[in-house]
């Protein structure tokens, strides 16, 4: 889901049966990702996270030109968040105010998940743990229990025919429920209209703001930077480094993943020390740890423990290449 959305080696060597389960899981996972990235649907759903019970309807659609997508606040203040590949347009009617920003992860529902099985094999259980009806769809029931605590534990609800997530859980440490998206309808289509991307209200007399848009595409990498100590399973996944609209300094992100949960590291330099920002921080299932290194900021976040983003954050190194 925020999302962000692994088993023991016995998992692939007890029977038979098993094995059956297993092909089972992997073609739901497969269908699961298809339908995230480029499925056709909309549908309402709730999220429950950090004590807090939002309802949001999503339009999600998919062409040769990439993903369009527009969530819109159902209860609570009113906003829209409208997704044109890697785009948002963030709209707050209460306060006739646009917001343009670089789009992250989607609100409430999770990423893609590996379509291998054998990527998660050594730090979560997964199991098949029965049938479901949501949102007039039967479902399958899915666990992923974590093997240390080093990552939440997740549980997602796969629809038989597409294997869209109509239910989506997240748990801490200790086993409890810590975040909750549950769809209450839903349906896919053939196309999505033009018409249902735009935004609800006429936006001429709203104030515009720019936030943290790239600038000038992206620029090489700066290799001197390293996670010396990963948390075990997780590996770099991607390293990109780029200009933004909110700071005169480019800004490198790392993405790493142990194939269900994602961590990003973001360092840029600062020219003002005063402006640094220190320590632990935690938002819902969120957690961020920030430190400074060689006049840079370092802030390391993601649907991870609070323990792994420390762990990450702390490791991290700063060598000139030679």
């Amino acid at each position: 889901m925020l999302i962000i959305l692994f088993i023991t080696c016995s998992f692939f060597a007890v029977s038979a049966n098993a094995s059956a389960v297993e092909a089972d899981l992997q073609q739901l996972l497969s269908k699961m990702n298809q339908t995230l990235e480029r499925g056709n649907y909309e549908g309402t759903f709730v999220f429950m996270h950090n004590g807090n019970v939002e309802t949001m309807s999503i339009v999600h659609g998919y062409s040769d030109s990439g993903v369009r997508e527009k969530l819109v606040s159902l209860t609570g203040d009113a906003r829209e968040v409208i997704r044109d590949q890697d785009v948002l347009t963030c709209i707050w009617p209460r306060d006739k105010l646009v917001v343009i920003e670089t789009a992250s992860a989607t609100h409430g529902l999770p990423s893609s998940l590996p379509s291998n099985l054998n990527e998660m094999a050594f730090h979560y259980k997964l199991t098949e743990v029965g049938q479901a009806r949501i949102a007039g769809h039967d479902c399958t029931m899915v666990r992923f229990e974590p093997l240390d605590e080093l990552r939440y534990g997740h549980e997602l609800c796969l629809e038989a025919q597409h294997g869209m997530v109509l239910e989506s859980k997240t748990f801490d440490v200790n086993g409890k429920a810590i975040e909750n998206m549950m769809f209450t309808s839903f349906r896919m289509r053939e196309t999505v209209p033009e018409n249902l991307f735009q935004p609800s209200v006429h936006l001429n007399d709203y104030t515009w703001k720019t936030a943290s848009v790239e600038l000038n595409g992206e620029l090489q990498p700066d290799r001197a930077w390293k996670v010396e100590k990963l948390p075990p399973g997780f590996s770099l996944q991607s390293v990109s480094r780029r200009l933004m609209s909110a700071s005169n300094n480019p800004v490198q992100h790392m993405v790493l993943t142990d194939g269900l949960a994602s961590v990003s590291v973001f360092i840029s330099k600062v020219d003002d020390p005063g402006h640094m920002y220190k320590g632990a921080h935690k938002q819902g299932v969120i957690n961020a740890y920030a430190r400074d290194l060689n006049q840079h900021q370092i802030t390391v976040v993601g649907e991870v423990p609070q323990g792994t983003v420390k762990m990450i954050g702390s490791s991290i190194t700063y060598t000139p290449l030679k």
